[in-house]
């Protein structure tokens, strides 16, 4: 019997994995269609021989980035001659232009197949995309929205591991200052494109949060994938690594961290605003020879112009005279200099 079963179980994962392997290769085929007229044919001859919604989705984009009309009244006519199918009315909703219309769709969807996983990542998708405008408006956009949320609760009980359950309700939790399951459910997600779409938000809950450890961690690989995928030059991640990571060593007072970051990442002094703060942790130290020198060095690079370096010299000019390039930098901050354009 357990031979058997082990037999079944093998064939079935041969099927799955050939089933995989003809969807690709049609893919494949279709995208490679000179002729846009029988790639429509193949795609509409197909989509009825699969339930698989991810097939079908991809199927969708394909015919609606060409024929975006054609597409919708397919899907909208398959909804209404499949009314008890739920990938069928997730897949005309998917195509709905109206945000609200789509999203009210959506929560009935969840409503009537609490099953079924897409209901709720549309609705996720919809309400998300509202609430993070709303959040620009509204002290507290998730007042009043008990409903929605009963409705996200019960589909993260039966999709436990979803990122995009994660990140909705590290939003939520943000949002509603409940910063530590914020913060486990951000640690949860794991779909660098959903973290790289949310960064910003990110970053900015790590500042508020003031974890350097966490953010030295999380960060690195979104700004790597925004490289990647051509959304920030290479010589641009360290200065918008920095923009948070200072930003907590400093409210921290972690002024040794600050140090040790500036000695391992020297180019970011060449940007006026972290100069700044160096100059201000070298006079915190005391070390008034070495603030001299970076005076000069960063005036003769053109981090600072003279007008910075007036209001330097008059900060700490009782410290500073004392130092040997005192008269150089008084004359210097005396000449007319304009700074080029900021780095970053």
């Amino acid at each position: 019997m357990l031979k058997r079963l082990l037999v079944v179980v093998l064939f079935l994962l041969i099927f799955l994995m050939a089933e995989g392997q003809n969807f690709a290769q049609f893919k494949e085929e279709l995208l490679n269609t000179g002729d846009w007229n029988i790639a429509r044919q193949k795609i509409i001859a197909y989509l009825p021989t699969t339930n698989d919604v991810e097939e079908l989705r991809e199927l969708q984009s394909i015919w609606e980035s060409v024929e975006p009309d054609a597409c919708k009244q397919y899907f909208v006519d398959a909804a209404k001659n499949n009314p008890n199918s739920p990938v069928y009315q997730y897949l005309a909703l998917r195509l709905e232009e109206d945000e609200t219309l789509q999203m009210k769709g959506a929560e009935e969807l969840c409503r009537n197949y609490p099953d079924f996983y897409w209901g709720y990542r549309l609705y996720i998708v919809d309400f998300m995309a509202w609430l993070l405008n709303e959040e620009l408006e509204t002290p507290n956009p998730l007042s009043g929205q008990e409903l929605a949320l009963k409705i996200f609760d019960e589909g993260y009980k039966q999709f436990p591991d979803d990122d995009y359950f994660h990140i909705f309700q590290f939003h939520r939790y943000r949002l509603t200052n409940d910063y530590p399951r914020a913060e486990k459910e951000l640690k949860l997600t794991k779909d660098l494109n959903l973290l790289m779409a949310n960064w910003m938000r990110i970053k900015y809950f790590l500042v508020q949060e003031k974890n350097a450890t966490l953010y030295s961690s999380f960060m690195p690989p979104l700004l790597s994938e925004l490289i990647k995928s051509g959304q920030m030059a290479s010589a641009d991640s360290i200065f918008a690594f920095a923009e948070g990571y200072v930003e907590i060593l400093q409210e921290t007072e972690n002024w040794q961290g600050i140090e040790q970051f500036f000695t391992q990442n020297p180019i970011v002094l060449n940007s006026a605003s972290y100069f700044d703060v160096y100059a201000g942790l070298l006079a915190r130290q005391e070390n008034w020879y070495e603030l001299s020198n970076e005076l000069l060095s960063a005036f003769n690079r053109k981090v600072i112009d003279s007008e910075h370096l007036s209001q330097y010299l008059a900060k700490w000019e009782d410290n500073l005279c004392q130092q040997p390039h005192w008269q150089e930098l008084k004359q210097k901050a005396e000449t007319q200099s304009q700074l080029p354009s900021p780095q970053y």
